[in-house]
């Protein structure tokens, strides 16, 4: 420990880019193993509208199945649902990270279909497509939590009451900055540290532990920094699902006291604590 220590007595500037260069190569890596497919991901993102193709041959089988409940002289509202019944039932629901091995991604209408399973977007990539190519205007929609479908008759794919952060659009992805954009980050960061796998949630914990942790701190102030950061994390995955999606008023209070104790546990570890030196710190000489 003791170039642990060393290295903390000189300038503070190069220590901090290096602890920033560490924790975001970790945060990359634990959250998105396939670096190489970020670059794709982000470009999607900008421009939502283009992993849509109303024109795909694998969608013929899904309109066939909208026809059968929903003739060509049915009324939007009965189009939207019965798009809504069929999508959810030829795709059922799977997590990114056990589809494609990263916390999110946005399929092509190819990609969904090819892998059968998807979550919220790809399954509201399917379903604008679809509309699409049954002549109705489709765009995809979201609240950084749950991706949608909005039309002129009105929204499908289970849409949220939350209000619209990102909306495609046939220039690219709008991106709504109002003050529900905080809101939906909110429940975003929520559900994911309540769906994430916990054995990559621990790996982030002890990286940021280790890389915020001072030499000189007691035995005792690590630990208590440490335990404030599990107690944080176990409450959030309790009640982070539920909080983001169904805004329980106690699972809300739960979720803010989860993430205080974190902050909470950061700065035990952080802020070198006044006094003596202690025991682990080597002794001086006289």
């Amino acid at each position: 420990m003791n170039w642990w220590r060393r290295w903390h007595n000189g300038a503070w500037f190069p220590r901090l880019a290096i602890k920033s260069a560490i924790l975001i190569a970790v945060i990359v890596l634990t959250l998105y193993p396939r670096v190489d497919w970020i670059p794709r991901w982000v470009g999607r993102m900008r421009n939502l509208s283009s992993v849509l193709d109303a024109q795909h041959p694998g969608l013929a089988a899904f309109e066939a199945d909208v026809r059968a409940t929903a003739p060509a002289d049915a009324p939007p509202e009965q189009l939207l649902d019965a798009v809504q019944q069929v999508v959810l039932k030829r795709i059922p629901y799977a997590w990114d990270w056990d589809t494609w091995g990263v916390v999110d991604y946005l399929p092509t209408v190819d990609e969904a279909l090819r892998m059968g399973r998807e979550d919220c977007d790809g399954r509201a990539v399917v379903a604008a497509s679809l509309l699409r190519r049954m002549g109705q205007p489709a765009e995809l929609v979201s609240d950084v939590l749950h991706v949608w479908v909005d039309t002129p008759a009105g929204p499908t794919m289970n849409p949220t009451s939350a209000e619209k952060t990102l909306t495609s659009t046939a220039t690219g992805t709008k991106v709504n900055i109002t003050p529900g954009l905080l809101r939906n980050l909110g429940r975003g960061m929520n559900y994911g540290v309540g769906a994430f796998p916990l054995a990559r949630e621990i790996i982030l914990l002890a990286t940021i532990a280790l890389l915020t942790m001072q030499p000189r701190s007691s035995f005792w102030r690590r630990v208590s920094g440490i335990l404030l950061l599990w107690i944080a994390l176990v409450t959030i995955r309790s009640v982070g699902i539920s909080a983001a999606m169904q805004g329980k008023t106690d699972d809300i209070v739960a979720t803010c006291v989860g993430w205080s104790s974190a902050v909470l546990g950061w700065l035990v570890l952080a802020i070198r604590a006044g006094g003596g030196q202690p025991r682990s710190a080597p002794a001086r000489p006289e």
